[in-house]
C-alpha cells in the first residue's frame, strides 16, 4: 500500500485506467533542489517496496510505467476508435474542443500546481497555461473549424467543396521540458477527427496525464466519443517509437525534440510510409531597430530567461542597431538585476535548474576566447543566487559580439542555447545617414538568414517603411512578430511550427489540424433539367 499522502497517476488505454504495477516517482521540485540526498533516499526506498513515514513530505506522486504490450493495445484501441471518431460531424468535434476549453479554465489552478511540482517556476507555468487557453479559445476553435469543410463555389451544374479528412491514428511524444503545454497540440488533431496516443516523458509525466485524463477525456465522454479516442502510455521511448513506425495502424507521428534526433525520426517516418510532424529546436533572434521602444523591446528580451532559456520558442540571440546598443544593454542590466531568485513554488521566479551546465561553461569559454565581451552573469549559482561552481542554476548571462566577426563560428550563435547565455550582436556601419541604416538593415537580414532554425523571429521597429521591409525580407520562420512580445500567443495563429532545422523540409507554422488531415476536393453535380422538344 502506498503512503496515503502520495498520489497515484495511472495510465489510460481504451477508455480504462491502467495500473501496471510498475512505478516511478515525482518528488516535490522544491525538495529535490533543497534536500536532494534525502529526496533521493526516500525514492530509493519506495522503489524497493519500503514506505517511509515521511515519504509524502518529499514525494508528491507515483506514476505507472507501461511496456511494449500496453503500447500495442493503445495502437489497437486508437485504430478501432478512429473508424468511429473520424465520422463525427465537424460541428460535434468543435463542441468537444469548446468543452475542453471550459474544463481547462475550471482546472487552471491544479494544472499550474502540477507543472510547478514538476519543476516549472510559477511564472513559466502560468505562461504555459495562458498559451493553451488562448490558442484553444472558442474564437480560435471556430476559426479552425471553418477551415475543415467549406464550399468553394458553384459553377454551372456543380457545387465544389474542400474538405480536410482525418489521417487516422496520431502518435505524439511531447518534450520533457514542457510536456503538458506542448501536448495540447494534439487537441488540433482531435478537431481534425483523429485519435491519439500520447507518450508523456518518463521523468515528468504527471501534468500531462492530468491534462488528458482529467481535462480532455471528460469532454470526449460527454460528447459520446468512443473509448480509445485518447490513450496515455509511458515506457521506453526507442521501443515505443519503433512500434509506432512498424505498425500499419499508425498514420502520423508528432515528435518533439532536438533537431538531430527529430530529423532522423522524420527520415524513418517517410521510409515507413508515415507522416512526420516535427517540432524541433529553436534558436531565433529578437531584432532591435534604432527607433524602437527600448523599454518594450527589453521587456520582450527578458522572456529569454523563462525557465532558464530551456524553452525552444524564447529568443536565443539579440541583434541590435548600434545607435541604441548601449541604451538597450543598460536597460537589460537593470532588469536582470531585478530578477527574483528562488524555488519553483515562489512567486515571480522565472529561473529553473539548468540541465546542460557543462555546455554552458563550454560555450561561454569559447566565446570569450574568440573575442566576445562578458556583459553580465557568467557563473553557476544555487537557487538563491549564492555562487557555487557546482550549482544547478546559472546567472542570466549576456555577451557582446560585434558583427565584424565570423558570428556563426560561435557555438552560442550557431546552435540552440538551452541555458541562459544570450549573445547580443552589435550591428555597425561606417557609413552615414540613410546609407548607414540601409547597410545595417541588410546586415541584420543576412545574419537572420544564416540562422539554421526558423521557429519565431521578432522585430521591434517604429518606422512604417522599415516595418514593411522587415516583413518583406524575413519570410523564413513559422512566426514573425512585429512589436509584439516574442513568446506571446495570438488567437487564430498557431504557436508552434517552423522552417529549416525547426520543422524539417516541410516545416511551417504548424496548424496541427492541417498537418494531421489531408485535403480532398468534392464535387456535387446537380441534376440537369430536361427540356421537352416540340
Amino acid at each position: 500500500m502506498i503512503n496515503k499522502h502520495i498520489n497515484q497517476f495511472n495510465l489510460f488505454v481504451d477508455g480504462k485506467e491502467v495500473d501496471t504495477g510498475i512505478y516511478d516517482y515525482t518528488p516535490y521540485s522544491d525538495k529535490f533542489i533543497t534536500a536532494f540526498k534525502d529526496t533521493y533516499r526516500v525514492i530509493s526506498k519506495l522503489k524497493k517496496g519500503e514506505i517511509p513515514d515521511n515519504a509524502g513530505e518529499y514525494v508528491y506522486a507515483r506514476y505507472c510505467i507501461g511496456d511494449d504490450s500496453l503500447n500495442l493495445k493503445a495502437i489497437d484501441a486508437a485504430h478501432d476508435a478512429a473508424k468511429i471518431f473520424g465520422r463525427f460531424p465537424v460541428s460535434k468535434r468543435r463542441k468537444i474542443l469548446h468543452d475542453i476549453h471550459d474544463n481547462l479554465e475550471k482546472n487552471k489552478d491544479e494544472f499550474i500546481q502540477l507543472m510547478c511540482i514538476e519543476g516549472h517556476p510559477i511564472s513559466l507555468a502560468e505562461w504555459e497555461y495562458r498559451s493553451a487557453e488562448r490558442l484553444y479559445s472558442k474564437k480560435a476553435i471556430n476559426f479552425y473549424t471553418d477551415e475543415l469543410w467549406r464550399e468553394v463555389t458553384r459553377f454551372r451544374n456543380e457545387t465544389l467543396y474542400l474538405a480536410r479528412r482525418p489521417d487516422g491514428v496520431v502518435c505524439m511524444s511531447p518534450p520533457k521540458n514542457a510536456s503538458a503545454s506542448n501536448s495540447t497540440l494534439g487537441l488540433h488533431a482531435l478537431l481534425g477527427g483523429n485519435t491519439l496516443i500520447i507518450k508523456p516523458p518518463l521523468k515528468a509525466p504527471i501534468s500531462t496525464i492530468f491534462l488528458w485524463k482529467n481535462i480532455v477525456n471528460p469532454a470526449l465522454e460527454k460528447n459520446g466519443a468512443p473509448a480509445g479516442t485518447i490513450n496515455l502510455i509511458t515506457g521506453n521511448s526507442k521501443t515505443i517509437t519503433e512500434q509506432w513506425l512498424t505498425s500499419p495502424k499508425v498514420n502520423d507521428i508528432l515528435f518533439f525534440g532536438d533537431s538531430e534526433a527529430g530529423l532522423e525520426i522524420g527520415r524513418k517516418c517517410y521510409t515507413a510510409g508515415k507522416k512526420p510532424i516535427l517540432e524541433l529546436s529553436g534558436s531565433d533572434p529578437l531584432i532591435l531597430w534604432k527607433d524602437c521602444d527600448v523599454d518594450d523591446a527589453a521587456a520582450s528580451a527578458m522572456d529569454a530567461f523563462l525557465g532558464s532559456t530551456q524553452i525552444c520558442m524564447v529568443p536565443k540571440k539579440f541583434i541590435v542597431h548600434e545607435d541604441i546598443f548601449d541604451a538597450f544593454i543598460d536597460k537589460m542590466k537593470e532588469k536582470i538585476s531585478q530578477i527574483v531568485y528562488g524555488l519553483p513554488s515562489m512567486p515571480d521566479v522565472i529561473l529553473s535548474p539548468v540541465i546542460k551546465t557543462n555546455i554552458f561553461e563550454e560555450y561561454l569559454s569559447e566565446a570569450i576566447d574568440k573575442g566576445a565581451r562578458l556583459l553580465c552573469g557568467g557563473s553557476r549559482i544555487d537557487y538563491d543566487n549564492t555562487p557555487n561552481p557546482k550549482g544547478v542554476y546559472v546567472q542570466p548571462t549576456l555577451i557582446q559580439i560585434d558583427d565584424n566577426q565570423d558570428l556563426y563560428s560561435f557555438s552560442c550563435v550557431k546552435n540552440e542555447n538551452f541555458f541562459p547565455l544570450i549573445p547580443v550582436i552589435k550591428v555597425k556601419s561606417s557609413k552615414q545617414g540613410s546609407e548607414k541604416d540601409r547597410e545595417i538593415f541588410f546586415r541584420m537580414i543576412d545574419l537572420v538568414n544564416q540562422n539554421e532554425f526558423g521557429l519565431r523571429i521578432s522585430a521591434w521597429v517604429k518606422s512604417p517603411a522599415y516595418i514593411r521591409q522587415f516583413i518583406r525580407h524575413l519570410p523564413d520562420s513559422g512566426l514573425l512578430r512585429i512589436n509584439a512580445r516574442h513568446v506571446e500567443f495570438s488567437e487564430c495563429l498557431a504557436g508552434h511550427g517552423g522552417t529549416k532545422k525547426t520543422g524539417g523540409p516541410f516545416g511551417e507554422m504548424n496548424y496541427a489540424w492541417l498537418k494531421t488531415t489531408h485535403l480532398q476536393g468534392i464535387t456535387l453535380a446537380r441534376e440537369r433539367r430536361k427540356t421537352k422538344r416540340n
